[in-house]
């Protein structure tokens, strides 16, 4: 049977609900939805963790690291182990401020981008993992720091924006557990258009 291990990024805390650099966090609390079950705390390993059984063929841990973004590896390759997924295959979901709102990009490692996240998560795994991308769009306001537009929150209209386009986001996700990176890239990386307005 096969697994996967599932990353999604962001800070904990009720501060950080809804904000963008939570974008991961948020999918993963929607896919445990849609599949009927919910994360426990494990406070060894910092991280809230998810198990479920998918399609009776693969099982799958969700993780949200609970260390912080820039901490997000530290404990993964301990929890992973611990788990008995080290060595599975890996997916990390994080937002994505060079992709318009609404935006998908899958990729394999390559670089951290600048995402601090992702690049703690290099450091702290020897295999390599699959990025799963979901943009947020860039700031508006020049004089606007970065760190302080990726700790902003969606407005109401961004945040109902990114729901229309969560099926989406979920189609990418069985694409990749059912048919691989690879089909997945050339599926769903061609998309040319994307409607968020709601």
């Amino acid at each position: 049977m096969a697994k996967f291990g599932i990353i999604g990024l962001g800070n904990p805390g009720s501060n950080y609900i809804r904000t963008r650099h939570n974008t991961g966090f948020w999918f993963l609390d929607e896919f445990a939805k849609q599949n009927n079950t919910s994360f426990t705390q494990d406070k060894k390993f910092c991280a809230d963790i998810c198990k479920l059984d998918y399609a009776s063929t693969h099982k799958i841990l969700l993780i949200k690291p609970t260390t912080f973004m820039n901490n997000s590896g530290s404990r993964l390759p301990s929890l992973l182990k611990h788990s008995g997924f080290l060595g599975s295959n890996i997916v990390v979901v994080h937002d994505e401020l060079t992709l318009p709102l609404g935006s998908l990009k899958i990729s394999n490692t390559k670089g951290a981008g600048g995402h601090n996240g992702v690049k703690s998560i290099m450091a702290a795994m020897t295999t390599p993992f699959i990025r799963v991308r979901i943009g947020i769009g860039s700031k508006s306001q020049p004089d606007q720091s970065l760190a302080d537009y990726v700790l902003s929150k969606f407005t109401q209209v961004e945040a109902d924006s990114l729901r229309i386009r969560l099926p989406y986001f979920v189609n990418a996700l069985h694409s990749i557990i059912d048919s691989g990176v690879e089909k997945t890239m050339s599926l769903f990386n061609q998309e040319k258009q994307i409607e968020t307005t709601p």
